[in-house]
Order: C-alpha cells, then sequence, then structure tokens
C-alpha cells in the first residue's frame, strides 16, 4: 500500500475521526428549523443542474467544501418538491416486484441451490414498466369519497421509481424467521399454525424498524456517515432519470457493460469453470499436498488462487468499498488465511489434520461429520452418556479462528464507535430527545427541510406494538422463549445499532449479530433448542432491519424523498412479504416434506438452510458454549476473542491521539482488520485474491489518478457488472433450467476438478470432507 494512499479515498485532507462535520453545526431550540436562505439552498430547474465539469471540480458553490467530494460529485441539488411519489405506478410496481421477489427467494430456500431476484434487477425492469405505464395508462382524474387521484399523474419520476426498490428492499430475500418455523415443522415435529408463523415473520423484521427512531439523528444526518453502499444505486437512477442530453452517455455505458457481463458469466458459470479458479501455487506444486492445500481456492486457503469470474471477484463490493476499508479487511483476510491458518494445519495444532483445512462444520473425533442423532434423547436434550461413547464436537482451526476474530471484532466495534463517534452521537441523541434538532448545515438536508419528518412517535408506537405482538406470538406459538429473553435479545440488538451503523456509515460493512446471537441464546437457555433459534432470529434480524431502514433513510436524502415516503414505502414491502414467504413454505413443505428432511431421496429438493438452523439449534441450543468454550474444552481460548478487540482499539486510539495526522484508524483499523479474518472459511477462498486486486486498481488508482472517469463510470461499471452476471444466472435458472448446468468434459471443464488442482495422493485424509 505504499504506492497508493488509502485514505485519500475518503476525499478530503480533513479529519474524519468523528461524526463531526467541517461543515459547521447549529442547534435549534425546538423541533422546527430555522428558515433557510432561499438564495442559497432554491432548487435549481432540471435543465439548469450544476454538475461537475470536466476538469472534475464541482461548480456548485454549496457543495464546495462537501466533507465526502466524492459524494458531492455523484449526488446533485436538484429536488422539485411537487413530483408525486405515492402513485398507482408505486403501488402497481412495488406490489408485483414484492411478490414476485419474495416468491422466488422463498421456493429456492428450500432448493439445493440459492436464487435471489436483486435489486438492480428489479430497478432495472422496474424502469421499463414504469417508463410504459406513463406513456400508456390513462390520464384521467378519478374522484373516490372527495379524494382525487390518477392512474397517470405526470411523467415517471426517479423518486417514485427510488421508491419501488425501496419497498423491494423491504422484503426481496428470505426472512431469517423461515429457517426456524420450517426447522420446527420438519425437525421437532411442531406446526405453527399460520396465524402465529405470519406474526413471527412480521414481528422479527418489524421491531429493528420500531428502533430506527431512535439513531436517525446520528446515524442518517451526520454528513460523514454517508453509506457509501447506496451510491451505486444513485448513480443508475442518475443515469436512467436525469437529462438525456447528460447522461446519455453513462446510460450506454450502463447497457453495454451489462450485456457484456452476461454474454461473458456464460463461460466461468458453465462452458470453461477453469476461469473461475486458477489455483498458481497448485500447479507450481506438481502434486505436493501442501501445495494442494495452500493453492486450492475451492478446498484450501486459495494463496494467489485467480478468479476471472464476477460472482467471485465481487466479494469484497471491489468498486464500492471505500479502498481504506477494504484494505484494512484484505489485511485481515491474508492474515488469517495465508498465514495463520495453514501455520496451525500444518504444525496440527488443535487436530487440524483431522479435518478439512477450511471446514465450517462440526466434526466427531474421526473427522467426520458430527452426527447430532446420536447424542440426542427423544425429548431432544442431550445424552452425555452417548456423547462420551460417540465423540465429543470438534471444530477446524479455522474455524475455531473464525469465532475467535468475530468474537473481536463485535466487541471492538462497540469500542471504536464510542472513543470516535461517542462524543457528538451522545449530543445528538441528548437533543433528539429533547426536541431539538442536531441541524448539520448540509446543503442536502438543508434541500429536505421543506418536508416534514416522521414524529418520534411513530416508532414508539410501532415499536411497543411489535413488541407485544412478538410477546404474544412467543407464548401462543409454545416457541420456549420467554418475554425476558426477548427483551434482553432486543436490547442487545439496539445497543450494537450504533456501532454496525457507524462501520456500515464509513465503510460499506458491519459485523452483525451472527457471531454474538448464538453464544448469548445458549448461555441464557441451555437445553432449549426452540428457545435457541428463536432468539437467535430476533437478535440477528431486529439489529439487520434497523440498519435497513436507516441506510433507506440516507439514501431517501440522496434521492430527494420525503421522511414520511420513505417510512410508508419500508414498511409496505416488509408487510407484504411475509405473507409471500409463509404461503410458499407452507405449500412446499405440505407437498414435498418428506423429500425436504430427506426421507424421500430427491436432487430437486433439499432444505439444505433449514437443516443448518436445526444444527445451530441442537449445537448452542443442547450441547451449548459450555462444551464449547468450558474449562475443559480445547477452544476454551476463543472467548478471550472478547478482551482482544478492545484492548487493540484503545491501542490505536491511543496512537491516534499521540499522532493524528497519521490517521492510523484508517490505516490500521482493528476491527475491520478482525472482521476481514471472519470471511474465510464460511467462503471460499477463491473469492480473495482477484477481489483484493481489483478494489486497489479501481478505488485506489483509477480513483487517484483518472477521477473524471472514475466518477462518470465507476459506480455504472460495478452496476453493469452486477446486473450482467445476475440476469445470466435468472436466464441460466429460469429460462433453461441449469441450476447445477453440466457443460460437456473438455479441458476447461474437467469431471474430476474443474480447476485442474488434482487432490494428490498423500493428502491428509479428511482434507476433503
Amino acid at each position: 500500500m505504499d504506492t497508493i494512499d488509502v485514505h485519500r479515498e475518503r476525499g478530503d485532507s480533513t479529519s474524519q475521526n468523528s461524526i463531526e462535520s467541517p461543515i459547521s453545526e447549529k442547534k435549534t431550540a425546538d423541533i422546527e428549523i430555522e428558515a433557510v436562505d432561499s438564495n442559497d439552498f432554491q432548487d435549481i430547474p432540471s435543465e439548469k443542474i450544476i454538475v461537475p465539469g470536466e476538469d472534475d471540480v464541482v461548480i456548485d458553490p454549496r457543495l464546495k467544501d462537501y466533507p465526502i467530494p466524492l459524494l458531492a460529485k455523484t449526488v446533485d441539488l436538484h429536488n422539485d418538491p411537487t413530483e408525486p411519489i405515492l402513485t398507482f405506478r408505486f403501488w402497481f410496481c412495488s406490489t408485483f416486484w414484492v411478490v414476485i421477489g419474495c416468491g422466488v427467494s422463498s421456493f429456492y430456500y428450500f432448493k439445493p441451490y440459492s436464487m435471489n431476484l436483486t435489486s438492480y434487477a428489479v430497478q432495472l425492469l422496474s424502469w421499463g414498466m414504469g417508463t410504459g405505464m406513463a406513456a400508456y395508462l390513462p390520464k384521467r382524474v378519478f374522484n373516490t369519497f372527495g379524494f382525487k387521484w390518477s392512474l397517470n399523474p405526470g411523467p415517471w419520476n426517479a423518486k417514485e421509481h427510488a421508491l419501488i426498490v425501496v419497498a423491494y428492499w423491504g422484503s426481496c430475500y428470505t426472512a431469517y424467521g423461515l429457517g426456524p418455523l420450517s426447522a420446527m415443522e420438519l425437525y421437532y415435529g411442531r406446526k405453527i399454525n399460520a396465524g402465529w408463523g405470519i406474526l413471527f415473520l412480521i414481528t422479527t423484521q418489524m421491531i429493528g424498524y420500531g428502533f430506527a427512531g431512535l439513531f436517525r439523528d446520528i446515524l442518517v444526518r451526520p454528513p460523514n456517515i454517508y453509506y457509501p453502499g447506496v451510491l451505486p444505486n444513485v448513480s443508475l437512477f442518475n443515469a436512467m432519470h436525469k437529462n438525456p442530453a447528460v447522461t446519455k452517455k453513462s446510460l450506454k455505458f450502463f447497457t453495454i457493460v451489462a450485456c457484456c457481463a452476461f454474454c461473458y458469466e456464460w463461460f466461468p458459470s458453465v462452458i470453461f469453470p477453469l476461469l473461475s479458479s486458477i489455483p498458481l501455487i497448485c500447479y507450481f506444486g506438481h502434486g505436493n499436498w501442501k501445495a494442494y492445500v495452500m493453492g486450492s481456492g475451492y478446498n484450501g486457503f486459495g494463496f494467489l488462487d485467480i478468479s476471472l469470474d464476477w460472482n467471485y471477484v465481487s466479494f469484497f463490493s471491489p468498486l464500492y468499498t471505500p479502498l481504506w476499508a477494504n484494505a484494512n479487511q484484505f489485511m485481515g483476510a491474508i492474515l488469517a488465511c495465508w498465514m495463520i491458518y495453514p501455520l496451525l494445519y500444518f504444525t496440527n495444532s488443535l487436530n487440524a489434520l483431522n479435518f478439512a483445512p477450511m471446514g465450517s462444520g462440526t466434526w466427531d473425533d474421526t473427522g467426520a461429520k458430527y452426527n447430532i442423532s446420536r447424542i440426542l434423547k427423544p425429548d431432544f436434550t442431550l445424552d452425555h452418556e452417548a456423547m462420551d461413547a460417540y465423540s465429543t464436537p470438534y471444530w477446524s482451526a479455522s474455524y475455531a479462528l473464525q469465532f475467535f476474530f468475530g468474537f473481536a471484532a463485535s466487541t471492538g466495534a462497540m469500542v471504536y464507535s464510542v472513543l470516535w463517534y461517542g462524543k457528538p452521537a451522545y449530543q445528538g441523541m441528548k437533543d433528539a430527545f429533547r426536541n431539538r434538532r442536531s441541524n448539520y448545515n448540509d446543503p442536502y438536508l438543508k434541500l429536505m427541510e421543506i418536508h416534514p419528518r416522521v414524529p418520534h412517535w411513530w416508532y414508539a408506537i410501532l415499536l411497543l406494538i411489535c413488541s407485544g405482538l412478538a410477546i404474544g406470538q412467543l407464548y401462543g406459538g409454545e416457541m420456549q422463549l420467554p418475554w425476558w429473553g426477548f427483551i434482553v435479545i432486543a436490547v442487545i440488538s439496539c445497543i450494537f445499532t450504533f456501532p454496525n451503523g457507524v462501520l456500515w456509515g464509513i465503510a460499506n460493512m458491519q459485523v452483525g449479530m451472527q457471531y454474538l446471537s448464538e453464544v448469548i441464546a445458549g448461555a441464557l437457555f441451555p437445553g432449549k433448542p426452540l428457545a435457541v433459534l428463536t432468539c437467535m432470529v430476533y437478535g440477528r434480524q431486529i439489529l439487520e432491519q434497523n440498519l435497513n431502514l436507516i441506510s433507506d433513510y440516507k439514501f431517501g436524502f440522496y434521492m430527494k424523498i420525503p421522511e414520511t415516503e420513505m417510512f410508508i414505502g419500508q414498511m409496505y414491502g416488509t408487510l407484504l412479504g411475509p405473507f409471500i414467504n409463509y404461503g410458499m413454505m407452507r405449500f412446499i413443505i405440505d407437498s414435498e416434506g418428506p423429500k425436504l428432511t430427506g426421507a424421500v431421496a430427491s436432487q430437486a429438493w433439499n432444505a439444505v438452510k433449514t437443516r443448518n438452523y436445526y444444527s445451530l439449534s441442537v449445537i448452542w441450543g443442547v450441547l451449548g458454549p459450555k462444551i464449547f468454550f468450558g474449562h475443559d474444552s480445547i477452544y476454551k481460548w476463543i472467548c478471550y476473542g472478547f478482551f482482544l478487540g478492545p484492548i487493540l482499539v484503545i491501542l490505536t486510539y491511543i496512537v491516534h491521539k499521540w499522532k493524528p495526522h497519521w490517521k492510523i484508524e484508517e490505516r490500521c483499523n482493528p476491527t475491520l482488520i478482525c472482521y476481514g479474518a471472519t470471511f474465510f472459511p464460511v467462503y471460499q477462498t477463491t473469492n480473495l485474491f482477484t477481489s483484493a486486486a481489483f478494489s486497489v486498481f479501481f478505488m485506489g488508482y483509477v480513483y487517484r489518478y483518472h477521477p473524471v472517469w472514475f466518477r462518470k463510470y465507476n459506480y455504472l461499471l460495478g452496476v453493469g457488472l452486477d446486473c450482467g452476471t445476475q440476469l445470466m444466472q435468472t436466464v441460466m435458472v429460469f429460462g433453461l433450467n441449469l441450476p447445477n448446468a453440466t457443460f460437456p468434459n473438455w479441458w476447461g471443464n474437467n469431471a474430476v476438478a474443474v480447476d485442474r488442482c488434482f487432490a494428490p495422493g498423500t493428502l491428509p485424509p479428511n482434507a476433503l470432507n
């Protein structure tokens, strides 16, 4: 990283160490914002929008000193408050795509392979739908009980288009709650009726929205919390809806990239799979088993494994995520995958040679998959004598270290957010509770202040109603989780919203609750697998949905969508999704139940995700943290990760206070480093090398030395590659029914090893498990 100054990607030379912006902050005594000078913040007609010039200098004086110049060059200040948003087109298109998207994701949830209709595809396809509806629907105005409305109220605009995507974001992927519901029925024999089941799915997703009201003033309004992950969507909306004279080249570029990606991806996905993984070290090793383990991206540590498949290259979002953030994650991943894990494996530490080098399952002492059924009594409690006769559970060394780094990242994120961002966040929270608004003198916020905000009591009512329904559902549905357990996990999720929101807002990543929810649930409810399942889902989903709404609000600022409409759009999509999820689950279980559990052999149906939830409920609910991290466990040291994260962050903070110009929190961020180490072994290591190279090239070299091209085309390049790849997969699955496509074997599609990294005979016996 000596040749590329990673902190420059953040876009300014001033300190980024707190939420406070170089833009001055004002405070007002009440919730009403003082009038702004209309000459400074008046809207600009679309035909006179000020955009960056060819020399990449922002002409608009209102954005001259904006703390994130990249944002100022991507998001303009045009806002037409008269544009209709909650139109018939919005309600029709959002309903259509939510139903289609939820139906597809729920259907393939019970397949051996996953399939989702991504938001980029919906953004592209709904653009065509909306344009057609605006052209052909009648413009007649109807009067219904005094309410005037029209099927076609005016030109198709970016705001209603963006709100369709927001509604789709609310439920585009299968709800976490579907896993526990299906596991309870398929493996525990407990069928929850439709009312309780749908209520469970709704409450797991809606409670987080209630908490979002507590954090919007400290995670949405500050200019430096800018959520880089939403800028590609903004860039594509700009290309679709801005002045055609300005965006014609951009839209043409996106179309060409998407078409090329669509055509190219047939090669690594079907015709020439060798392109997906080129393990150079394996080739150079000439059959040496250590070279195989070190170089294989599918079964080993993936050292210098090159991938030319965008499905793998896009792993770290290399064209969207700030380089300083990705650089830290790369350091963590490289430290773990290419140094620590190989050292432990080749020295047989933690009995590593007994298991797959990058195995992410639970094993017995012979290296075979752990047979959970051998240690369970008929009532799903632990049979200690059976476990003593069989085997204690084991993990691979890499999987054990993944928990260690995950614990360090979770607690480190908390300390990092408090030390760097705590003081202004505390002040912002006090202002919110005193009905005062911390008003950053931000042109984007000023432009939106003509619109009313969603009152705090809306969130409070939503939180109270959903919490009450959740507690009632837990008892009515007999899910073993007591009311106090629900409150504990909800509060913990709320506490972790701030650190995860900060990381997501500045680095496009979040640690989440996946490393904590399982351990907390297992510690609170030993011997109660259903309670553990339920607790895990609430822990993960509350935090995720909380952050989803918060980031959507920031996206709404960029797209000039009023907060009320954003709230309604997100709620609508999220409320509609659970009915589709549950209905599809009910249909598939009733018709294909024996195939899902394996009682009847089937290649078309395989509820692997449901089985994973069942395994987690046994591991953490029946075995529990005591067996894995207790005094007699070989993994008891993993819990020290909880202390390592804060210690490293505090040391970094001391260096930061000593030498603030070093920007140590960007060049060496312990939280991001630890988080980067957690990606593997859960994912294949072929994701690592090429994704890192792309990030350095585009977010480092191109951003620094070709800023004009970067501003115009970088995000569109990433979106085009994503969209073309996803459309290709959709056609492959739906059009040609080739989810597990088998192209005729040839040199580039070897029948034994598609990457031509052949397992040597001297390989340890369980290395491929």
